[in-house]
């Protein structure tokens, strides 16, 4: 089984401008899939946005990129610190 992602939803450049264009010191990555009738929301990773450079900076070793879709997305704050979840849309596709 593989979960493909990022096929739908707006960049994440556009859901930053949305929100004010923001500098987030934490941005949470995660996924949304189902199997069946199972629900399931799966971390992905992790980054931080600088709106001054516009540059995000990861804090996992992966990359990311202001171009990644998301199809839902939550501002919050955290110890005063401005922080955004992010999730993109996953859809099982079978090894056949």
């Amino acid at each position: 089984m593989i979960i493909e992602t990022g096929t739908k939803g707006i960049p994440l450049r556009e859901i930053i401008a949305k929100l004010g264009n923001k500098t987030y010191s934490y941005i949470e990555c995660r996924c949304k899939w189902s199997e069946g009738e199972d629900q399931f929301d799966t971390f992905i990773g992790s980054c931080s946005y600088d709106n001054k450079t516009n540059i995000l900076t990861p804090s996992d070793g992966d990359s990311y990129s202001l171009n990644d879709l998301y199809v839902e997305w939550k501002e919050f704050v955290d110890d005063e610190q401005i922080c955004l979840t992010v999730w993109e849309n996953g859809e099982i596709e079978s090894n056949k």
